[in-house]
C-alpha cells in the first residue's frame, strides 16, 4: 500500500498492511523544534535547515528525509505553501539553536523577551527568555458583558487573539476567491508531489476559541453564568 492508501484504508474501518503513523501531519502529532534539530543530529540527518511553521507552539518542519526515516504516512498541508527563501526568515531557538520562522509573523524583542503582535501592533502573546513557547498576554473580550453582546464583532476579536491571529503557512492566505485558488493550486501541487496522506489545514474547537477570547477563567465563570450567551457565540462561531 501506499500511504494514503494505508490511512484511507485505516480511516474506513478496514485493516491495512500496517498502522499508518502520523508524524507531523497536524500540529497536534508534531514536534517541538528543539528536539526536532536533536532528532536530526540522531538520525545523522545533517542537511537542511531547521524551520519553526507553528509560531506559538514552536514546533518544527519535519522534513522528508526525517519522515522517511520514521515512515511517517502523512504529511500536513501547509506543506504546500511558503517554499521560497524569502518566505522566511532568520530566528534563534530558546537553546540558542538557528531557525527560521515565517516572514509574515510581527516578532518584537524587549529585555530578552520576544513578542508576537498583531498586524495593527497589539501585544498578543509573550516567550519570555528560557520558555519554550508563546504565551498568550492579551484577550480581546476579558472585559465585556458576554449577555449583552452581539458578536458582531467576531472577527475582529479573532485578528486580536493570539491563537487565531498568528497563522501557519497556509493559513496565511485569506479566504476570498483569489486566496481559494492559491489554496486549490497549492494543494494540487503538493499531492503530484507525494504519495502521503495530506492532513488539512485546521485545529481548534467551540471551547477553545472563547476561552482565547475571554481567558479561560472568565469563560467559564461566564458557561456557569451565562449558557446561553454561551450557546449563541458557539452558534456563531460555527456560522
Amino acid at each position: 500500500m501506499t500511504s494514503k492508501e494505508r490511512v484511507l484504508t485505516a480511516v474506513a474501518h478496514e485493516t491495512p498492511d500496517r498502522i499508518p503513523i502520523d508524524f507531523g501531519g497536524h500540529r497536534s502529532s508534531g514536534i517541538a523544534a528543539i528536539a526536532y534539530a536533536k532528532l536530526k543530529q540522531a538520525l545523522g540527518i545533517t542537511s537542511g535547515d531547521i524551520y519553526v511553521y507553528d509560531m506559538i507552539q514552536q514546533l518544527a518542519i519535519v522534513e522528508p528525509d526525517v519522515l522517511d526515516a520514521v515512515g511517517a504516512d502523512t504529511i500536513e498541508l501547509g506543506r504546500g505553501f511558503c517554499l521560497e527563501e524569502r518566505d522566511w526568515k532568520p530566528w534563534r531557538l530558546p537553546d540558542g539553536t538557528p531557525c527560521k520562522v515565517p516572514a509574515f509573523i510581527n516578532l518584537e524583542e524587549r529585555g530578552g523577551d520576544t513578542y508576537l503582535l498583531s498586524d495593527d501592533g497589539i501585544d498578543l502573546g509573550v516567550q519570555k527568555a528560557g520558555c519554550l513557547y508563546f504565551e498568550q498576554v492579551y484577550w480581546p473580550w476579558l472585559d465585556r458583558d458576554i449577555a449583552s453582546q452581539d458578536f458582531s464583532d467576531l472577527e475582529d476579536a479573532l485578528a486580536h487573539n493570539m491563537w487565531t491571529a498568528i497563522p501557519a503557512p497556509g493559513g496565511h492566505i485569506p479566504l476570498d476567491d483569489e486566496g481559494l485558488k492559491q489554496l486549490a493550486d497549492g494543494a494540487r501541487k503538493l499531492r503530484a508531489t507525494t504519495d502521503r496522506a495530506i492532513i488539512g489545514l485546521f485545529g481548534g474547537n467551540l471551547f477553545e476559541v472563547p476561552t482565547f477570547l475571554y481567558r479561560i477563567d472568565t469563560y467559564l465563570m461566564h458557561m456557569g453564568l451565562e449558557s446561553d450567551a454561551c450557546a449563541r457565540l458557539s452558534s456563531v462561531l460555527c456560522d
